[in-house]
């Protein structure tokens, strides 16, 4: 079973709405295997984990504490991404009403993202980044899915 941050599945079906390649990163990090197997099973278990996950495990920028080491510094104010994805996750948990741990699939995940997908653009839209170019890749991956009809509002 997929062990995934929540942002993670979100950023994965924004980035198949956006048709961005699956392809390896040079971080080394697992994030096309766990695109591709999400595309091929949308419907498969998933236990939703605040922590870092399966995409995380071979990243190079993970230590040995198993803390990722990066570094954001498209912010105003550079930040450990670490903290950011952290802080990021416990608001998803929250706003969805779930806990780390929780154990469902990935359409059921998303199916609750969906239910107010404009909340959850705002809770996951990154300082510089397009809010409307995210919740326009959120609603054609969550298409291409077959979570939302191609012609269907959110």
């Amino acid at each position: 079973m997929l062990e995934l941050r929540p942002h993670h599945i979100l950023d994965i079906v924004r980035n198949v709405g956006n048709g961005r390649a699956i392809a390896p990163h040079e971080y080394g990090h697992n994030l096309h295997l766990v695109t591709e197997s999400i595309v091929a099973n949308v419907d498969q278990p998933c236990a939703l984990v605040g922590r870092n996950d399966d995409i995380c495990g071979p990243c190079a920028m993970l230590s040995a504490d198993r803390s990722c080491r990066d570094v954001l510094r498209q912010l105003a104010e550079p930040v450990s991404k670490q903290d950011y994805n952290d802080a990021l996750d416990r608001r998803i948990f929250c706003y969805l009403s779930l806990e780390p741990g929780a154990v469902l699939s990935v359409r059921a995940f998303l199916e609750l993202a969906r239910a107010d997908i404009d909340g959850i653009v705002r809770i996951c839209t990154h300082p510089k980044e397009d809010p409307e170019s995210r919740k326009r890749g959120l609603i054609l991956g969550m298409a291409k899915l077959g979570i939302l009809a191609s012609d269907a509002p959110p």
